[in-house]
């Protein structure tokens, strides 16, 4: 039988604090940061392809510990 379990963790896209107009990602779980981009990224675009594949691979790991 699979059993579905949804994944906790969320990218979240936003421009950058410390850099204004590049962006930044983070993944959260429960509204708390677990991690986020080391660099900012010159478009939306290209932050949100990085942090997809951060967050698939949290995501490989969150399902093998499980």
């Amino acid at each position: 039988m699979i059993v579905f379990r949804p994944n906790p963790h969320k990218l979240q896209v936003m421009p950058s604090a410390k850099e204004p107009g590049r962006f930044d990602w983070s993944i959260t779980r429960d509204d708390v940061i677990v991690r986020q981009s080391a660099r900012s990224f010159d478009s939306e675009g290209a932050s949100e392809t990085n942090g997809d594949l951060a967050l698939r691979r949290m995501t490989v790991r969150w399902q093998a510990a499980r």
